[in-house]
């Protein structure tokens, strides 16, 4: 069986390459490609930060129940505690920087946690502190733990 020759290559033209044309940015369009990155980065990191959560942890000492809360930039002046049966609600404000930033990490603004006590304690017994960004609120246990 004879296919014969393909003369369909033969009147194909050739592929041209594509031209690019090219074009000479001034400083203007340069500077606002700049500024519109730079402010897509600032709302990327925004959005990457999310609010300020202050961590926490609870100490036992037998005889009292400590929460330990991490809220440095945070004054007592900025800080609320209330209560409820079973759980105390820490709220407050951590403050934004004053001067302008180049880079910010750092999480700002208000907060507020309602954090359940692990065990019965006295509400009213409660003696909070402030030292070197960390609140400490002791409570009084209901049930003392005893060691054998």
């Amino acid at each position: 069986m004879d296919f014969g020759t393909d003369n369909a290559s033969e009147h194909t033209p050739p592929l041209e390459a594509p031209v690019l044309e090219t074009h000479v940015l001034d400083n203007s369009v340069l500077s606002r490609i700049h500024k519109v990155m730079q402010l897509r980065e600032e709302i990327e990191a925004l959005g990457a930060l999310g609010p300020f959560v202050p961590e926490i942890d609870w100490q036992d000492s037998g005889e009292h129940l400590t929460l330990v809360i991490d809220v440095p930039g945070c004054t007592h002046e900025t800080l609320h505690l209330e209560h409820e049966e079973s759980a105390v609600i820490i709220s407050g404000k951590r403050e934004e920087a004053q001067q302008p930033l180049r880079h910010r990490e750092r999480k700002t603004g208000r907060f507020m946690r309602r954090i359940p006590f692990p065990e019965a304690v006295l509400i009213h017994s409660a003696e909070a502190q402030v030292q070197a960004g960390v609140l400490s609120v002791r409570f009084e246990k209901v049930h003392k733990t005893i060691e054998l």
